[in-house]
């Protein structure tokens, strides 16, 4: 299985990225004409408190924009919202108050923040997922069931107010239906990504990559699978692309097996091919799968029918899955490992990392996440951590191997460390099978790569390095 997404303002696929990406745009080009149109207007009446209010808007309106195109869509989307909250609360409590000849109006533009808080929040915290939409729903309709407001000399006047709750009417509910529309056209596309997906399966269009993993020797010890789809039109497609919406769609389960399916294929292959029998391979498994009755028997089936050593399948576990019913998964997992086949954690630290997992399951690795990685010699702490993190598994027993390995000094510091295992870009970015194994033939290793100098027992190899060398 492939990297597991990440979760910004809807984490995600890319699909969804773009369509909140789309909406910030369109939202934040809306507000800056608007702003603008009322700024000028209050400006040749002389109403500045009202123009300060529209210009704040303005400023808002470009910020957000900016924020969305570099890629920065939850703050974005915050900044946006809080700011058009506190403007529009301002302006319907204290300027826009009702009367027999004018309605309030402004109150309508918290309708389609409501739906753009939905879809743009539709993965995040339940405190934004929910808390926002019903926030702007129930202050809608407080404000369309009561009177409330609070007099004050900058309270428009009904000469300005009844052709303004047209324009205002006009404007918030052409906002709406501009939301609806984009939220509609998206939901197609991912209608017909979905039919993509099931004919992908349907037609054995996704494919194991494979990226090394190496000893503190700089022997390959075996790799992690990466499924990539080989889409008929647009190429490889990354997993960050359709995974969201093959757990969203339950297609993950298929998926899941097919990966399962080809790794152990594979392994058997190994086995029958000299220096190659103690090679490993990593296959990242999700929280349905976990949760599926007949996922121990499947595991075993396919390592029985293809006559792999168990001990030669590693499944790995996010922390995130440890956390859905732990106890059955727990359950699963000991079944599993009584059979030999290996767990790992992956990314670990970069969840809960409650110690419990390591006390209560039947780990045999962990994998310090890239993102400790990638600061080491520039952060102390993510030395630190990296360092309790190889302290620990040695004490435990257990395997630790360092992922993103990027350039030969976070190579160096690991070695340092105690780190004997490693996978990253430095060694190679994840390679077809028949790349795969050129790479395997050639010995390739990093240009730049030397062995470390043992300088104590830190630097020992530890029996289960040696193991798993083959």
């Amino acid at each position: 299985m492939p990297h597991h997404p990440s979760n910004s303002p809807g984490p995600g696929s890319g699909l969804h990225q773009r369509r909140v990406r789309r909406m910030l745009l369109v939202s934040s080009a809306i507000t800056l004409l608007v702003s603008m149109g009322w700024a000028l207007f209050f400006g040749w009446r002389g109403d500045w408190l009202i123009v300060a209010s529209d210009l704040f808007l303005f400023l808002l309106a470009i910020h957000g924009g900016r924020l969305a195109q570099q890629g920065q869509l939850r703050r974005a989307a915050l900044t946006l919202l809080l700011g058009l909250l506190l403007v529009v609360l301002g302006h319907t409590i204290y300027l826009d108050l009702p009367t027999a000849a004018a309605p309030r109006t402004t109150h309508l533009y918290l309708l389609p923040m409501a739906i753009f808080s939905i879809v743009v929040f539709r993965h995040d915290d339940p405190r934004l997922r929910q808390g926002l939409p019903l926030l702007f729903l129930m202050l809608f309709v407080l404000l369309s069931a009561t009177q409330f407001g609070i007099p004050s000399s900058h309270a428009m006047s009904d000469s300005l107010r009844v052709p303004g709750s047209w324009i205002t009417s006009i404007t918030a509910i052409g906002t709406l239906l501009i939301l609806l529309h984009l939220l509609q056209s998206d939901l197609a596309e991912t209608s017909t990504q979905e039919v993509e997906l099931r004919e992908g399966l349907a037609r054995a269009q996704f494919e194991l990559f494979y990226q090394p993993q190496h000893d503190v020797k700089g022997r390959l010890v075996g790799a992690e699978a990466l499924v990539r789809w080989r889409h008929p039109e647009r190429g490889w497609v990354t997993p960050d692309e359709f995974i969201p919406l093959a757990e969203r769609t339950g297609l993950i389960l298929p998926l899941g097996q097919s990966v399962l399916e080809q790794a152990c294929r594979q392994l058997a292959q190994w086995s029958r091919q000299p220096g190659r029998q103690g090679w490993s391979l990593a296959v990242n498994v999700s929280a349905l799968q976990m949760q599926q009755a007949s996922f121990v028997a499947m595991v075993l089936g396919l390592v029985e029918y293809h006559a792999v050593v168990p001990g030669r399948l590693k499944l790995e576990l996010t922390e995130g899955v440890l956390l859905q019913e732990f106890d059955q998964v727990k359950a699963k997992m000991h079944e599993l490992r009584a059979a030999g086949i290996a767990f790992a954690i992956d990314d670990f630290g970069t969840g809960y990392s409650s110690l419990q997992y390591l006390r209560h399951l039947p780990l045999e690795q962990l994998k310090i996440d890239k993102s400790f990685v990638a600061d080491l010699g520039h952060q102390d702490r993510d030395s630190a951590i990296v360092g309790t993190v190889l302290m620990l598994g040695r004490g435990l027993g257990l395997q630790v191997i360092a992922e993103g390995v990027e350039n030969v000094e976070q190579w160096q510091l690991l070695s340092e460390l105690g780190c004997r295992l490693f996978q990253g870009h430095w060694f190679s970015a994840p390679l077809e099978l028949v790349d795969f194994e050129a790479y395997a033939m050639a010995g390739c290793l990093p240009s730049d790569w030397a062995q470390p100098v043992a300088g104590g027992s830190a630097l020992e190899e530890p029996a289960f390095a040696q193991a798993n060398a083959g």
